[in-house]
């Protein structure tokens, strides 16, 4: 009972700030999408349909490499652009990161959806990501209940190879089925899904590779307002997961950048 109180309020809490940004925002008709300094934006949805919005390196059409795909899931009641600094961010350090456009989702399968989408995308003659999806190197990514729906669609697809759960609602009896790496971040004034609720059990439920820190003064919010300080180590996850490298990887281990960043507290890892 006290879970769908709490996750009842949550739904509310994010909610809210996807109007406001809505009502003060005005048309996201012409925003971001087209290029975009280092990246390229592209719609594919109506503003309220279930459609995909796609980010990638500007100069991915002329280059002659494949690139690890980022599918994420937003936050109850959050659109995709209030995630835009953060996506384009990931996106920019050589991913394609494809974004659903769903706000209520939980279970996984709008995730799964996206790995279609993007593998249909790369097959497709007349798209700009023909031939150029790494099809070996897929994350799902999401924030709160996005997060949650981030590692049921871990659990459920064989074709995603790591996860990231920014504040995720996550439940226990779902990351207990949850063996592939995934890393669980959220913050020590997040008052919407607390950690001892929802993120360290999922952590310790997890039996596969796991990784666990909570950013100090970080609220529920925080990759939407101030996403750098959730980027880098989210790139980082990515990077050790996705392009297995070695630097990155060693952020994550006992004794590593993340274990000894002052700004973080109750490091994990296993």
């Amino acid at each position: 009972m006290k879970k769908k109180v709490l996750a009842l309020v949550l739904a509310v809490a994010m909610i809210l700030p996807s109007l406001a940004f809505s009502a003060s925002a005005g048309s996201f008709g012409t925003y971001c999408f087209g290029q975009d300094n280092a990246v390229v934006c592209v719609k594919d949805t109506n503003f309220w349909g279930s459609g995909k919005i796609v980010f990638y390196p500007a100069d991915l059409e002329e280059s002659g490499e494949k690139y690890p795909v980022v599918v994420w899931a937003n936050g109850t009641g959050c659109i995709t652009q209030l995630y835009y600094s953060l996506l384009k961010t990931i996106a920019a350090a050589g991913y394609i990161v494809a974004a659903d456009t769903t706000v209520m989702s939980a279970d996984g399968t709008a995730r799964i959806d996206t790995v279609d989408y993007i593998l249909g995308k790369n097959g497709d003659p007349s798209s700009a990501l023909y031939g150029k999806v790494d099809t070996e190197n897929i994350a799902a990514a999401g924030h709160s209940r996005g997060g949650r729906s981030a590692v049921n669609a871990g659990a459920a697809d064989e074709r995603i190879d790591c996860v990231l759960s920014i504040a995720g609602s996550n439940f226990k009896d779902e990351a207990a089925k949850l063996s592939k790496p995934v890393f669980f971040m959220t913050g020590t004034l997040d008052l919407m899904v607390l950690s001892s609720m929802w993120v360290k059990p999922a952590y310790e439920a997890v039996t596969g590779e796991a990784v666990y820190a909570s950013l100090k003064w970080g609220v529920h919010t925080t990759c939407i307002f101030t996403p750098d300080k959730v980027s880098s180590y989210a790139a980082a996850w990515l990077d050790a997961n996705l392009k297995d490298d070695a630097a990155a990887k060693a952020v994550f281990v006992q004794g590593g950048a993340l274990s000894q960043d002052g700004n973080r507290k109750d490091f994990m890892c296993k």
